[in-house]
């Protein structure tokens, strides 16, 4: 790799600033700007490393301020001089359309290109992408499977959740849910919270495998815990109708609302709630108001439901859920 003829202080700096799997993350925005600072003659040089963390710098947007398009340009300088991680992570900016044109296409090729390097991680989203097809990159359930078994071997927690639910699902494998148990078990070891929902599911439903409402329901708890709305959802329900946990409207309401603090559409179903009286009596008020918030964040279902709520409340009802959805949507959401 190229390296400049730099004092020994500096480049001790840069060693401590760059790690080779993956970038530092600074626990102040002093050491953060420190960093900026030194790496920026050296990515502006040539150094690969440096192109590479100033191009975390620039995504993170904790030195300087975010930009999604400078990031793309220095991680593209560094992966074209053959950085793995910087590929890996540009690879992740076209699937997605951050800072380029959105190609799926492009991403695979650089997926490709990373693993290549020796980036194992790689095989994840490749298996992702190849599982249901992108644009750009057709649908190939053998292709998802192979790359999802070399994660999944490699005990990577997301390529063994990523291959639990293809033997779940029956692509490019025969379906097997108590192998996909078995993969998601070992997911969810590692403590990858979409793995724990997806075993509770199999044993709360006990479809393919002995019931274990139990364990279903520990899975499902530490999901919650851990920040997954879907599983935030059931467990919300769980304790609302009283199956696998106590009957508690009150559990219910608070998991119903730790979900809506974490993703959107959960608002809705929250608003359902009240408005079927799975909450205890039918509340159109409460209704209204998360009909409103989900309106407020961008979902069309939320002015739907606010327009079937409409000729149920009066104005005055109408205004007051209206000032405490905009004090909810005030309070920032939590990480």
């Amino acid at each position: 790799m190229y390296r400049l003829g730099i004092p020994a202080t500096a480049l001790l700096l840069l060693s401590c600033l760059l790690m080779p799997q993956t970038p530092v993350v600074a626990q102040t925005v002093e050491e953060e700007i420190v960093k900026f600072e030194t790496l920026t003659p050296l990515a502006e040089a040539g150094d690969a490393d440096a192109q590479y963390g100033l191009g975390v710098i620039y995504q993170e947007g904790i030195a300087v301020k975010k930009s999604s398009l400078r990031a793309t340009l220095w991680l593209q300088k560094a992966s074209d001089q053959g950085h793995k991680q910087a590929t890996n992570r540009l690879a992740w900016h076209y699937r997605n359309g951050i800072g380029v044109v959105h190609s799926p296409a492009k991403a695979e090729e650089l997926y490709l290109k990373a693993y290549d390097l020796g980036v194992v991680g790689a095989s994840i989203p490749l298996g992702a992408i190849y599982r249901s097809g992108e644009p750009g990159v057709k649908e190939n359930h053998a292709k998802a499977v192979k790359w999802a078994r070399i994660g999944a071997e490699a005990e990577i927690d997301r390529g063994e959740n990523l291959l639990g639910e293809l033997y779940r699902d029956g692509k490019g494998v025969k379906q097997s849910f108590a192998t996909a148990l078995e993969w998601f078990e070992k997911s969810a070891a590692q403590g990858f919270h979409l793995a724990y929902f997806n075993a509770s599911v199999i044993l709360r439903e006990g479809v393919g495998v002995e019931k274990d409402m139990e364990r279903g329901m520990e899975y499902l708890r530490i999901a919650a815990d851990l920040g997954h709305a879907g599983a935030m959802i059931d467990l919300a329900m769980s304790y609302a109708e009283g199956v696998g946990v106590p009957q508690s409207y009150q559990e219910a309401l608070n998991w119903f609302t730790k979900a809506a603090r974490r993703n959107d559409s959960s608002a809705i179903r929250l608003a359902k709630a009240y408005e079927r009286g799975q909450l205890g009596d039918k509340d159109f008020d409460r209704a209204f108001m998360w009909y409103y918030i989900a309106a407020q964040r961008g979902l069309i279902e939320g002015n739907v439901g606010m327009a079937s709520m409409s000729p149920r409340i009066s104005e005055q009802q109408k205004a007051k859920a209206k000032a405490d959805g905009d004090a909810w949507l005030a309070v920032p959401p939590t990480s």
